[in-house]
């Protein structure tokens, strides 16, 4: 038989990962399969315990992961009235504009029959623009009943912003972080806070082309990109990875008088094909 698990309130918080270490509750930073990896002096070293906490803390990781074809179920046997082969199962496809080092899920599951649990799992290293297929089972003592879950992603112990996250709360905790670092003096220009470098175009890794393409927007106070459009580029394929780009940075606004304020700004941005150095603008 197979029960359907339903996606808890949408996540508005962002956590940290702890487990019992030597009779303290640290950070884990990395996981390899289910196993818990956590900082002592300079060393990552394996956390015997299994025990896990979930804290809130104040930041996402400012890099974003697109969570596609989630399916989370849990399967079991009837025999006789009893439940055997009780599992937990998931399955999705991960991708991110940016590359991540020591991925990691961390599903928490709110069950009818055995309580809250934590479960971790190594997703490992995501190379940018690239999916990550990702397949789990868990064998379970107990059958879970109906619940809900929730799923948290993380790289290299901060969790990072994802689909799973409504997009109102994800923009929402960008404000935040960027309000946090508005420049303390009057007058600043804007700064990029977080974006990803444009992908060289794919119908131009034949001709091993190199160009540019300048992107004109606005910059709000807040330090959302808009109305941005190419207003030149060497061919329109490099136009279009730069807008493709763009429209996902974030920046410290400019700062004028000691306040935030609205600027335009045109935003050079050089294509070299992979493999080879580009001249930096």
């Amino acid at each position: 038989m197979i029960l359907l698990l339903s996606a808890a309130a949408p996540l508005a918080a962002q956590h940290v990962l702890y487990t019992e270490y030597e009779g303290k509750f640290l950070a884990v930073l990395r996981a390899r399969g289910n196993q818990a990896y956590v900082k002592v002096g300079s060393q990552l070293v394996a956390a015997e315990s299994r025990r896990f906490v979930l804290n809130k803390v104040e930041e996402f990781l400012p890099v974003f992961v697109s969570v596609r074809s989630l399916d989370v179920k849990t399967t079991y046997l009837d025999m006789n009235g009893s439940q055997i082969n009780n599992d937990f199962l998931l399955h999705a496809s991960l991708e991110s504009p940016f590359a991540l080092e020591d991925v990691f899920i961390v599903l928490k599951l709110d069950t009818g029959s055995a309580g809250k649990m934590l479960f971790l799992q190594e997703v490992g290293a995501m190379k940018a623009r690239e999916p990550k297929h990702i397949s789990i089972r868990v064998p379970l003592s107990l059958s879970l009943g109906s619940g809900q879950y929730e799923f948290h992603l993380f790289s290299q112990g901060m969790e990072v912003l994802q689909s799973q996250i409504p997009p109102l709360a994800c923009d929402e905790a960008v404000d935040r972080m960027i309000a946090k670092r508005l420049p303390p003096g009057p007058d600043s220009a804007p700064q990029l806070f977080i974006g990803p470098e444009p992908e060289y175009p794919e119908e131009l890794l034949k001709t091993n082309a190199r160009g540019q393409a300048v992107i004109a927007l606005r910059i709000g106070a807040n330090g959302r990109v808009y109305n941005p459009e190419v207003k030149n580029a060497t061919t329109p394929a490099f136009g279009m990875a730069a807008l493709k780009a763009v429209r996902l940075w974030r920046f410290i606004p400019r700062m004028k008088g000691g306040q935030p304020v609205e600027t335009k700004a045109e935003i050079p941005l050089d294509f070299s094909p992979p493999g080879k150095p580009s001249a930096k603008s």
